[in-house]
């Protein structure tokens, strides 16, 4: 029995997700007004004005504070209907190689699980972590729930997951500075394994 962990944005598919989603989400020219802003924070993030964690929320924030937890739940499943056309052929490949093989199997994300979810369950993933957005009353706050779930925080889903993982053989992979942490723990490490397949 093994474990296999994959990143999704750039792993499994072939783009950030992010953008994608809110282009979706929000429409076009919205994304395009606001382009000089997330262009700005991402900046901030380079440099080190601001963490990643606190430039990704407010670019939630900027789009998504104030949505009916309803639209955005049926943007997301809007939103998984377009997964496919960006998937590496080689990923689903090796999922299923996983699936065929009976090991257990999770995507450990930084992007917001909701667009995640129903596309990962067509495929037969059932575990999905990720970024979490903060409810209220039905709303969206733009805030987040949890930690950006990247680099030490991939870590922690994965113990939280299978905290008896370290007695299996652990595959991961990731294609970012973001899942170099989970990747050091891996038995098996995949860097960036189906970009030229």
């Amino acid at each position: 029995m093994a474990i296999a962990i994959f990143d999704f944005d750039g792993t499994i598919i072939s783009r950030d997700s992010l953008p994608d989603f809110l282009i979706q989400a929000c429409g076009r020219k919205a994304f395009l007004l606001r382009l000089p802003w997330i262009i700005l924070l991402k900046g901030a993030a380079l440099t080190g004005i601001l963490s990643t964690h606190r430039a990704k929320e407010l670019v939630i924030y900027s789009f998504l504070r104030g949505m009916k937890t309803e639209d955005f739940q049926q943007a997301c499943l809007e939103y998984a209907s377009r997964i496919p056309a960006f998937v590496y052929p080689a990923a689903l490949e090796e999922i299923r190689r996983h699936q065929e093989e009976g090991n257990k199997i999770a995507i450990i994300s930084a992007s917001v699980p909701d667009w995640i979810r129903p596309w990962a369950q067509t495929v037969g993933i059932r575990l999905v972590e990720g970024t979490g957005l903060e409810v209220r009353e039905q709303t969206l706050t733009g805030r987040f729930s949890t930690p950006n779930c990247k680099g030490g925080e991939k870590v922690r889903r994965l113990r939280r997951l299978y905290p008896d993982f370290a007695s299996e053989t652990l595959h991961v992979y990731g294609d970012s500075s973001g899942d170099k942490e989970l990747l050091a723990l891996a038995d098996v490490p995949h860097y960036k394994p189906f970009n030229n397949k």
